[in-house]
């Protein structure tokens, strides 16, 4: 069940509607600093509250939907590029997330 959950939670995120923040829209997008990423992920991740209200067998607060999309969605290095990438799957399966359920 857990994984049917996690399952509707991605699946959820890579389709939000334009009044919600799209995190896989951006990982193709260079920035020249970690800071311009995490910036940009943070105010993605921001724009995300709706989780917590759709989906509160997930997340009891709105500060865990948050950890949570920074978690999934961090900045790394490539090719002299900042990147949001993409690690849903791994966090959704991680000790972090099954601990704090």
């Amino acid at each position: 069940m857990r994984k049917v959950l996690a399952l509707l939670v991605i699946g959820t995120i890579a389709v939000a509607g334009p009044a919600s923040a799209n995190h896989p829209g951006y990982l193709d997008t260079p920035f020249d600093s970690r800071g311009a990423c995490e910036v940009q992920r943070n105010a993605l991740s921001n724009e995300d509250d709706w989780l917590a209200e759709d989906f509160p067998q997930l997340f009891s607060s709105i500060g865990e939907v948050r950890s949570f999309l920074n978690r999934a969605f961090p900045c790394e290095l490539n090719d002299g590029q900042w990147y949001i990438t993409d690690h849903r799957i791994e966090v959704l399966e991680s000790d972090w997330f099954l601990r704090r359920q």
